[in-house]
């Protein structure tokens, strides 16, 4: 078998004559290329920095927390020194426990902080609610930093007598016990075991940053609450290295709890190594790496990173429906192109074969071609990319360069073969129609076959979602299922188009112009629109499909953002009873719509008949929490049936020691006989009904009436303050100065702004709005190369009708018949597509993820996107009008020879 052979000057002579629509090509592979190329490099950046963001806004819940055995005795270090002492021996462990750490997991952790804590001590000179746990603290340099308002840290000398332990409170925390330097205060503990407690000095925090407060949260700031009608204040003391021995020495060991508290560092972990550091932890906790006998280990970094990587996963599946979309248009756009090219070489085409051209050579001539455009354009658009982003994918790249590079030799090559083929159509009616029922077979097969994908597609999309089963990409299958849809409903526009211009011609031969006659003649003996057609309608459907999930996105980010904040604005401070009056004060403020007061609590047990979970408890009065969340537009769930129940419950009866109660979430069990542990109070409960969303938090939400609650004996100090109105910010903030409360004041504009910054959605807004911008050109590029393909036909055949002497106006409006009617219904269709799969898909794409709500927010496809069928016409009218022209100048005796 002969080789081909490869005509270099023939090649570089067609290079030259199509130069302007080869240049198209490689523009194309271009783009599709570098925001292909685009997406691996920035989805790895945004990734990495969602796992950052994750583990850092988790906080000391993402700490790693090593327990020593409660039998743990001190050793002695008969070398004497640092090692021997009790504060040098706490040292020594948190170094031996950091020792055997896995190396993966060590690599990600700040240096660890160990303590020795006791349980909450009950002061017993001032009577009962004064709750004081010690503990020592220290980190790898010795931390945490002090700076002494009064008294000093004891030296080494052995002042107290035993059963004493000196320690060292904060301002904040002997201001909320009322003690003073040089006070000695009698303790005990849960089990009756008496202690004395010194007070050597007060502090202040020298930097409040520091890791070792986050493991002892109380020293800085104190909780104040109620239980059983009289008030709760906790705090956490210091004890000095020096008075360390003395706490052991005062207590025994099973009153102490030993830890040795890392915390992670945030810029250290990548999405890429958050698998493997994910199964560590679980490794770890569950004992599998035999880290140290008798230790245990707990934290829910696990889940951090678990949650984080659900996230990333569901972002990359929604990225990859987008660019699916893409490439299938860019796809179906170069094989316009290619198909364009062919019919402009039909005659050196034609010649050649006539003359005697192999098929493999002009094949091979073709490819070269092909090839060497399609790389040049793939490889300026990766590098562009690689030169800006530092860094570039490829694997996207490589159907566009495929398409681009098959499509001008298959289809040159078909135009060549059919010159020479002597399967000539047969003069025997029988055997035509023969060929036409194969013909039309095959079609039938094709469509069956489109069809049945797209419904495999959908379902896989509607069972699984776009986000991979390993949480490392998207399923694509599920991601192709809109484009599947968008071509099924293509060929079936194209089946029933036949039928539709059929009854079109016969209804305008009755009419009295000239005009709709050609243009439905036109319309219906023009062959080779099908490849336009599907193209235009996968481009808008797409399109329509990208819009939607941006908008759908953004307003599932407003919902969210109202939601977590509770209304405008949300006043975040200590427990304390003047924070009521806060919200009192801002209620009365003007433009202040209403504002509630509430104490919000995370991890409070509730039993019920089948167990128990830890739920976020939120104490509030039920008429201000309503009134602020229907000024917010919040749903109030069923607030209203808990106030209501409230005031019924005031008579006698049986259930009045049950405290009505809302519960979101949670097992079917919580909400049998469910009662409340907290503060040291079990309060029985009654749920009544649904809780309304207060924001992200635990799974479960337990709304309670703070007048109930008090009743039952736990007095719930607020902490929180929810407010709505256009003046509600400059009033927190106003009433926060004048009342001298520090906390935080979260604004719905800010969450939101945090939100739609966030890595992930930000990452996914940009590609969004990159790819519905390269789909509109797209579209517009499949009009302009199937008018472009179809153009010597069409004006041969408006020539006719011009030297036949159709006025000049007349011939305008066929010809923006002919091309702006195909163009109107493909893109109609194509947006009635995408808007319909949005509807039906989003809910599949896992959104609530990148929204942090409940549940997948409710599609919006919004109106404008009309505006890109409006764009699609006005081109094609654009281009009705430039062929008009140009056969109007062209003169009429050329017209008439031809």
């Amino acid at each position: 078998m002969r080789r081909p052979r490869l005509h270099v000057p023939t090649v570089v002579g067609r290079l030259r004559a199509d130069r302007a629509l080869l240049l198209l090509v490689g523009v194309v592979v271009a783009v599709t290329s570098a925001l292909g190329a685009a997406v691996a490099p920035l989805a790895g950046q945004a990734a990495d920095r969602a796992v950052v963001g994750a583990v850092r806004d988790a906080g000391d819940r993402g700490a790693v927390r090593a327990s020593l055995p409660d039998s743990y005795d001190v050793p002695t270090d008969d070398d004497g020194g640092d090692a021997a002492s009790a504060a040098g021996q706490v040292r020594q462990d948190a170094q031996l426990v950091r020792d055997v750490l896995p190396p993966e997991l060590d690599a990600v952790l700040r240096p660890g902080v160990a303590t020795v804590t006791t349980t909450p001590l009950q002061l017993l000179d001032g009577g009962p609610g004064r709750y004081l746990q010690l503990a020592f603290v220290s980190s790898v340099d010795d931390g945490p930093s002090l700076r002494w308002t009064a008294g000093r840290e004891p030296g080494a000398e052995r002042g107290p007598r035993p059963g004493t332990v000196r320690v060292a409170l904060s301002g904040a925390a002997a201001q909320a016990l009322d003690l003073e330097v040089g006070e000695v205060v009698p303790a005990r503990d849960e089990r009756g075991r008496d202690v004395t407690v010194r007070v050597v000095g007060t502090f202040e925090a020298a930097d409040t940053d520091d890791p070792a407060w986050q493991v002892a949260p109380l020293a800085l700031a104190p909780t104040l609450g109620a239980a059983d009608g009289s008030t709760r204040t906790a705090a956490t003391a210091l004890v000095p290295p020096a008075a360390l021995g003395d706490l052991e020495g005062a207590l025994p060991g099973d009153a102490l709890s030993r830890r040795v508290v890392f915390v992670p560092e945030p810029d250290r972990l990548t999405w890429r190594g958050s698998a493997a550091l994910e199964r560590t932890v679980v490794a770890l906790q569950s004992g599998a790496t035999g880290a140290a006998d008798g230790t245990t280990w707990d934290t829910v970094l696990d889940t951090v990173l678990r949650d984080a990587r659900s996230e990333v996963a569901s972002a990359r599946g929604q990225a990859q429906v987008l660019l699916t979309g893409l490439l299938t248009a860019a796809s179906l756009v170069l094989v316009l192109a290619g198909r364009l090219l062919v019919r402009r070489r039909t005659g050196p085409l034609t010649t050649a074969r006539e003359r005697g051209a192999a098929l493999p050579d002009l094949a091979l001539e073709l490819l070269v071609e092909s090839a060497a455009v399609a790389a040049a354009g793939a490889l300026v658009g990766v590098a562009s990319v690689r030169l800006l982003a530092g860094a570039a994918g490829w694997v996207w790249s490589l159907p566009v360069v495929a398409v681009a590079t098959a499509a001008p030799p298959l289809l040159g090559v078909a135009l060549a073969g059919a010159t020479t083929r002597r399967d000539r159509a047969p003069a025997n009616r029988t055997a035509r129609r023969s060929r036409a029922r194969a013909a039309g077979g095959l079609r039938a097969l094709v469509e069956v076959v489109v069809g049945a994908t797209a419904v495999l597609a959908w379902v896989a999309l509607r069972q699984r979602g776009v986000v991979g089963k390993d949480g490392t990409g998207g399923d694509a299958t599920a991601a192709s299922a809109a484009v599947w849809v968008s071509v099924a409903a293509a060929l079936l526009l194209l089946r029933v188009l036949p039928a539709a211009l059929a009854a079109l011609l016969a209804a305008t031969r009755r009419l009295a112009g000239a005009v709709p006659l050609f243009v439905a003649a036109r319309l219906s003996s023009t062959p080779g629109r099908a490849l336009p057609t599907v193209a235009v309608v996968v481009a808008v459907s797409q399109l329509v499909l990208g819009v939607s999930l941006v908008v759908t996105l953004h307003h599932g980010q407003a919902a969210g953002a109202r939601v977590a904040v509770g209304g405008d604005v949300r006043f975040d401070a200590r427990p304390d009873p003047a924070v009521a009056r806060l919200a009192s004060q801002v209620a009365s403020s003007p433009g202040v719509r209403a504002a509630a007061a509430a104490r919000v609590e995370d991890g409070v047990r509730v039993s019920g008949s089948d167990g128990s979970a830890l739920v976020r408890l939120v104490a509030v009065s039920p008429a201000d929490l309503a009134r602020v969340r229907e000024a917010s537009g919040l749903p109030g769930g069923d607030l209203d049936r808990l106030a209501g129940d409230r005031l019924a419950g005031d008579g006698d009866g049986d259930d009045d020691d049950r405290v009505p109660a809302l519960l979101l979430g949670g097992t079917a069990g919580l909400r049998r006989v469910p009662s409340l542990d907290w503060e040291g109070v079990r309060v029985p409960l009654e749920v009544v009904g649904d809780a309304p969303d207060p924001g992200a938090g635990s799974d479960a939400v337990l709304v309670v009436d703070a007048t109930s609650l008090a009743r039952a004996g736990v007095a719930a100090a607020p902490d929180t303050v929810w407010a709505s109105g256009t003046g509600a910010a400059a009033a927190v903030s106003e009433a926060a100065r004048q009342a001298g409360a520090s906390g935080a004041v979260v604004t719905y504009a800010g969450e939101l702004a945090r939100r739609r910054d966030a890595p992930l959605p930000s990452a996914m807004t940009d590609l969004g709005v990159a790819s519905c911008v390269v789909l509109q050109l797209l579209a517009l590029l499949a009009v302009a190369l199937a008018a472009a393909s179809d153009a010597p036909e069409r004006r041969s055949s408006v020539g006719r009708l011009r030297a036949l002497g159709l006025p000049r106006r007349d011939l305008t409006r066929v010809l923006a018949g002919d091309l702006v009617a195909p163009v109107t219904v493909a893109s109609a269709v194509g947006a009635l597509v995408g808007a319909v799969c949005a509807h039906l898909a989003l809910g599949s794409f896992a959104l609530e993820r990148l929204t942090s709500t409940r549940q997948p927010p409710a599609a919006v496809v919004p109106w404008w996107t009309v505006g890109s069928v409006v764009l699609l016409v006005c081109g094609a009218g654009l281009l009705a009008v430039a062929e008009s022209r140009r056969v109007r100048g062209t003169p009429l005796a050329r017209l008439l020879r031809s």
